[in-house]
């Protein structure tokens, strides 16, 4: 089943990355939305912007142990997303329930985030440019 899980994940991502994106036609708005195939999306967020929401919800830190150990955003719940149960362990999360996803630079919490919404999840955002991007803006991290 797993293995299913991940070839069905490993199509979809293969798909939409080859999709052209879609302009917005002169001005760029700072938060992108990619759309999935059940027609709920993932938000990408800049640090502003995940700063100034993520207290409305659940913040996850899906990078493993080791790269937490350097810090991590204050307040966030650590599901490791290459842990073999990282969907069990998220299941336990309500649906509806806003959740705010980050990793080392991005990739991977977008592509977390994805596979949320596939699952059922409604509010699932991801910070552009992960704890990276969030420490180069000078914000805080704990250990």
């Amino acid at each position: 089943m797993k293995s299913t899980l991940f070839s069905s994940l490993l199509l979809f991502l293969s798909f939409t990355a080859c999709q052209s994106p879609s302009s917005s036609g002169g001005s760029q708005a700072s938060t992108e939305t990619s759309s999935t195939a059940a027609g709920s999306s993932v938000v990408t967020l800049t640090v502003q912007e995940f700063a100034a929401q993520s207290s409305k919800g659940t913040i996850l830190d899906v990078r493993t142990a080791g790269e937490v150990a350097q810090g991590k955003i204050e307040g966030a719940l650590v599901i490791d997303y290459y842990s073999p149960n990282f969907l069990d362990q998220v299941s336990q999360l309500p649906k509806d329930q806003e959740l705010y996803l980050y990793c080392a630079v991005g990739a991977r919490s977008e592509e977390a985030a994805r596979l949320l919404v596939q699952q059922g999840y409604t509010k699932v955002y991801h910070l552009q440019g992960g704890i990276q991007g969030w420490s180069q803006e000078g914000m805080a991290v704990v250990r």
